[in-house]
C-alpha cells in the first residue's frame, strides 16, 4: 500500500492551503497510520491539521488531539417558541455577559466539580495549576472561536448552541505533554497517563458546557417568563466534542477540528457569527472514519483577517442580530471563514445528512 492510499480527503489536495498539505504529507510518513481522513474545512493546525482524522496503529499523540482537548459543541432545543424570546434579546444578551465569564475571564470563587484531577505523571506545580482551573473556569466559555447562540430551527423554538473546550485545564495537560513528545506508545506509562489525563479533560469540558446551557436556559425563562427555577428535559441534548482520541479495536483514533458522525448519531456544524448552525445526523461512513467537519473552516489567519477584512461589512452583515461587532473580533467575521455551503455540500449524503438550520438571533462571543 502507498502512503496516498492512506489518505481519504473530501477536497483535492490542490484546494487546501500549502501549510496544511504539508502537515497531511509530514503525517502520511508515519509508519503507525493506517488510515488518514481529511475534512472539508480543513487548515493548517499544531502537527495534524485542523479538520483531520488519524487512526494510528498502538500509538497515542497529545498533539493530534491539540491544547483544547474535548472542544465541542452542545446544542438544545428548548421547546420555547422563539417569538417569545425575540423582544427581550437585548436583556438576555446583557444577562448572559453578567453570568458567564468570557475571554481570559474565570470565577471570582472555585465551583464543585465531582472529581478531583489526579496525574501519574504531571509534575506538582502543574498538578496545582490545573486544579485550580478546574474550579474557577467551570461555566466559562473562553475566547477565539468559541461562542453561545441563541437562534430558531425550522419548527419555530429557541435553539441554545454552545461551543467550547476545556479552557486551562486542557491547554495545560496538552502543553504538558506535548513537551514530552509527539506521540506515545498507548501501552507505555506516558500513553497510558496520556489517555487518562485526557479523558479527564473531555470530561470537565463536557461539564462545562452544560453548566453554561443551564445558566443561559435560567437567563432566558427569568427574561421570558419572569421565572427562576425551570424544570427542563435535556435528553433532547446534543453534545459532540472535536479534540480527542479515542481507542477502538481498529487503532488510536485521533479527531482534531473534527467530529463523529456514526450512523444515526446527531452533530452540529456551525457556519458563522451570520449564517447560524446546522443539525446533522451521521451516517457512519468508514471511508472518512465516521467523521464530519466541525465547522466552516477559516480562509485566512486571525492576524490577516484582522488587517484585511473591511470593518463596515462586518458590521453590515450582522444587522439583525443581537451581538458584538467591535473591532476586536473582526477575526470572527464571516468573511474569514469558508462558505458553509461548500463545506455541506462536500459531507451531504456522505457523512452526514442535514436535518435542520438554526438562524442566530443572539451571539456571544469574547475579544481577545
Amino acid at each position: 500500500m502507498s502512503k496516498l492510499d492512506k489518505l481519504f480527503s473530501m477536497v483535492p489536495l490542490e484546494e487546501i492551503e500549502q501549510s496544511a498539505q504539508q502537515q497531511i504529507f509530514d503525517v502520511l510518513e508515519l509508519d503507525c497510520l493506517k488510515k488518514l481522513a481529511i475534512m472539508p474545512d480543513v487548515h493548517a493546525g499544531y502537527d495534524l491539521p485542523i479538520g483531520g482524522v488519524a487512526l494510528l496503529d498502538g500509538m497515542i499523540s497529545p498533539s493530534f488531539v491539540g491544547f483544547d482537548v474535548g472542544c465541542g459543541m452542545c446544542c438544545l432545543d428548548t421547546k420555547i417558541p422563539a417569538d417569545k424570546v425575540k423582544p427581550h434579546l437585548q436583556d438576555i444578551y446583557q444577562e448572559i455577559l453578567r453570568v458567564i465569564p468570557t475571554g481570559f475571564s474565570s470565577h471570582e470563587s472555585g465551583r464543585e466539580f465531582g472529581q478531583a484531577f489526579y496525574s501519574d505523571m504531571l509534575d506538582k506545580a502543574t498538578l496545582e495549576k490545573v486544579r485550580a482551573k478546574v474550579l474557577t473556569q467551570l461555566g466559562t466559555l473562553g475566547g477565539g472561536n468559541h461562542f453561545i447562540e441563541l437562534g430558531e430551527n425550522h419548527k419555530g423554538n429557541l435553539c441554545i448552541t454552545i461551543h467550547s473546550g476545556s479552557r486551562n485545564v486542557g491547554h495545560t495537560i496538552g502543553g504538558w505533554y506535548m513537551k514530552k513528545g509527539r506521540m506515545f506508545p498507548l501501552e507505555s506509562e506516558l500513553g497510558q497517563s496520556y489517555l487518562q489525563d485526557m479523558n479527564f479533560a473531555l470530561e470537565w469540558a463536557l461539564e462545562n458546557r452544560l453548566r453554561m446551557m443551564r445558566a443561559v436556559l435560567g437567563v432566558v425563562v427569568e427574561q421570558v417568563f419572569g421565572r427562576i427555577s425551570w424544570q427542563h428535559d435535556f435528553s433532547g441534548l446534543i453534545n459532540e466534542n472535536h479534540n480527542h482520541a479515542v481507542v477502538t479495536p481498529e487503532g488510536v483514533l485521533h479527531r482534531k477540528g473534527a467530529t463523529p458522525a456514526d450512523f444515526g448519531q446527531y452533530g452540529v456544524i456551525p457556519a458563522n457569527m451570520r449564517d447560524g448552525v446546522y443539525v446533522t445526523r451521521g451516517l457512519g461512513e468508514t471511508h472518512y472514519l465516521s467523521s464530519a467537519s466541525h465547522g466552516c473552516g477559516r480562509v485566512m489567519g486571525r492576524n490577516q483577517a484582522k488587517k484585511t477584512l473591511d470593518y463596515q461589512e462586518f458590521k453590515d452583515g450582522m444587522r439583525g442580530i443581537i451581538c458584538s461587532t467591535d473591532r476586536a473580533i473582526l477575526d470572527e467575521a464571516p468573511a474569514a471563514y469558508k462558505d458553509i455551503n461548500y463545506v455541506l455540500a462536500k459531507q451531504e449524503g456522505v457523512t452526514v445528512s442535514v436535518i435542520d438550520h438554526i438562524k442566530p438571533l443572539l451571539n456571544v462571543k469574547a475579544a481577545e
